[in-house]
């Protein structure tokens, strides 16, 4: 006769915000195992700050075997290669299995491609660490070489309008470098307040930026991006940044019907097919739309963990509930917009503020020992000193800058 084991087994697949913050939010008295190709849980909100060299990578990477073994439980690293719902069973790439008797998939977001030729062989995907390490490196390339160099960013969304900003932050004052932004819809930041379009179109008016909306990308070469209109952009480096698009390993393992969908989940966030079956974070195709930020993945990755314990004990589930919070967008050091469902709002001053939220969550995240945290704590003030707190308070100018606040829309 099949005897269930001791202890419940959870296991969570991802360990991004939604997958580690469900897992140290879990009790050891579950046997729950945090699965994930990387080694490294990486803050992708900042990441941007790579490409000025604002923030290394290191100030931007936990150890996640430490953050998940001081929650007492088990990190695997390994590629999830499909999820079988029915049997309840995660497969991985070497052909192993996890059997489990709740299932968190955080599986997080991809870049999308849109499946335009030579995205991958030509362009700098803007995503993770090294990626936009990659990206920084290669801007500090064409600058230092002293010839003139065309840099294009490909997409108008948050990740594009931050990756100009830090650019500018760096290389405004080199004459030899100049910027296009694409974006293919009408305004940029489109999913955004309308503000911000004119707004980010000032900003760059006294630099050597060119704005092409309402422009669709047909293919990427080594040294051009080609337009649907027959126009022709030369680039000597090419950023991508194509926004998100579901994992793979949704569709493949009928957790969505096609690789365009987010996994469907109910207000509980527990999927709609499968019961034993909870997708917090970005792979969630939650009922009310969500937009695709840390902060709720936080939150859903709390609240899943919750569920499956209800679950477990035969309680009833309770609904995620978003908390409302404000969008912070930086735009390099030329200023920080503040963002609600009604008011719109733009200071370089905020920038401590997007600062203190990467710093609180780093903080609240990291799993090493005590002694450990306050040193890498330590590390990442010693660097936010460095490059962001000593360029305002050594420039009178760039001081008194701080104070020019803008409502930028209220309604």
């Amino acid at each position: 006769m099949f005897e269930r084991p001791e202890r419940p087994r959870v296991v969570i697949v991802g360990g991004g915000f939604a997958g580690l913050a469900a897992a140290q939010a879990l009790p050891p008295s579950l046997e729950v195992t945090l699965v994930d190709p990387g080694e490294w849980f990486e803050f992708l909100p900042n990441v941007h700050e790579l490409v000025s060299g604002v923030k290394t990578p290191a100030a931007l990477r936990l150890d996640r075997r430490n953050a998940v073994e001081r929650a007492g439980h088990c990190f695997r690293r390994a590629r999830v290669e499909s999820i079988d719902p029915r049997r309840r069973r995660v497969h991985f790439a070497d052909d192993t299995l996890l059997e489990y008797d709740a299932l968190v998939v955080a599986a997080g977001a991809e870049s999308a491609t849109y499946g335009i030729p030579g995205v991958h062989q030509h362009a700098l995907i803007f995503r993770d660490v090294d990626q936009c390490a990659r990206i920084g490196r290669r801007l500090s390339e064409l600058a230092s070489s002293g010839r003139p160099a065309r840099i294009v960013i490909v997409g108008g969304g948050l990740e594009g309008i931050e990756a100009l900003g830090e650019a500018l932050r760096r290389y405004r004052d080199d004459p030899n470098l100049r910027f296009t932004l694409v974006e293919a819809r009408e305004r940029l930041l489109p999913g955004g307040a309308p503000a911000f379009d004119p707004a980010i179109r000032r900003l760059c008016a006294p630099h050597r930026v060119a704005i092409r909306a309402g422009m669709k990308v047909k293919a990427v070469t080594a040294d051009a991006v080609l337009m649907t209109g027959g126009a022709s952009l030369p680039a000597d480096a090419t950023i991508w940044t194509g926004g998100p698009v579901p994992p793979p390993v949704l569709a493949r393992s009928g957790l969505t019907p096609s690789g365009r969908e987010w996994a469907e989940v109910d207000e509980t966030l527990r999927h709609r097919v499968y019961p034993q079956v909870f997708v917090p974070g970005d792979a969630a195709g939650f009922p009310a739309g969500l937009a695709k930020q840390a902060y709720h993945a936080l939150d859903m990755g709390k609240h899943a963990a919750a569920n499956v314990e209800r679950q477990l004990q035969g309680l009833p589930l309770e609904a995620f509930r978003p908390s409302p919070k404000p969008m912070l967008v930086s735009f390099g050091d030329l200023t920080t917009f503040l963002a609600t469902d009604k008011l719109v709002i733009a200071a370089p001053a905020l920038a401590a503020a997007k600062e203190a939220v990467y710093q609180l969550v780093m903080a609240q995240l990291d799993g090493t020992d005590r002694l450990d945290a306050l040193s890498r704590l330590a590390g990442r003030l010693c660097g936010a000193g460095q490059h962001l707190l000593w360029p305002v308070v050594s420039s009178p100018r760039a001081l008194l800058g701080q104070a020019n606040l803008q409502i930028l829309s209220f309604a």
